[in-house]
């Protein structure tokens, strides 16, 4: 029951995040990821991949909070867009050594994504 209590929160909380643009409701977004449980951390990557570029700023920050998760990166990853590949190249040069190996193999995957569509 608290699970999927959890897991709703969390899907009200991207709802309204992509309704009004609120940057405190994209952040909880963001602790869920570093901080929420298995169900929430999915449910709130999803979110933030979907929002895309919007995302980017929240997962910035996110990255250089306290022990930030290395999903962030793979979100990053996963929105793929200029904007996102800027800050995955950021964390990769001046990330903590887990995060700067993730970012790399992210950036590595869309370059060979990339490469196969070119």
């Amino acid at each position: 029951r608290v699970g999927a209590a959890s897991s709703a929160k969390v899907l009200a909380t991207g709802s309204a995040w992509r309704l009004t643009g609120h940057a405190a409701a994209g952040r909880r977004l963001v602790d869920a990821v570093n901080r929420g449980g298995e169900n929430e951390q999915r449910i709130a990557a999803f979110v933030l991949v979907k929002a895309g570029d919007r995302a980017v700023r929240l997962l910035h920050e996110g990255l250089t909070a306290d022990a930030p998760s290395p999903a962030l990166v793979d979100i990053l990853g996963s929105i793929g867009t200029d904007t996102a590949r800027l800050e995955l190249q950021r964390v990769a040069s001046s990330g903590s050594p887990d995060l700067a190996q993730a970012a790399q193999r992210a950036l590595r995957t869309l370059d060979e994504i990339d490469r196969s569509q070119g």
